[in-house]
């Protein structure tokens, strides 16, 4: 396998992180704009922003756990030569799956 076809996965998923960011920023600012969250009561992390916020804020954070591992792995498979096709094939579905998760 080339090395666009193996990395390719992963710089999607990163795409999906920074997306996510890019849809909270606003989010959050239109929260703070509008009254529904003051800075004293979201301060401590807690659950005071709208419940579209939160469903963002809860996605992007969840990318920096199972696909840190994700790349990790992806790294290690092309860096060892062990990234075949079943690698390639199933890097997909997981990044297929990670999008479908977000924005569900």
């Amino acid at each position: 396998m080339t090395i666009q076809e193996v990395l390719l996965p992963l710089f999607l998923e990163v795409i999906l992180t920074f997306a996510l960011l890019f849809r909270l920023v606003p989010l959050r600012t239109i929260d703070f704009s509008s009254g529904v969250a003051r800075p004293e009561s979201v301060a401590l992390r807690e659950p005071n922003w709208s419940k579209r916020s939160l469903q963002v804020g809860y996605s992007y954070s969840n990318q920096f756990e199972l696909p840190v591992l994700f790349y990790v792995l992806t790294i290690l498979a092309w860096v060892t030569r062990h990234a075949d096709l079943v690698f390639v094939v199933l890097a997909w579905i997981f990044v297929i799956f990670r999008y479908l998760q977000a924005w569900s």
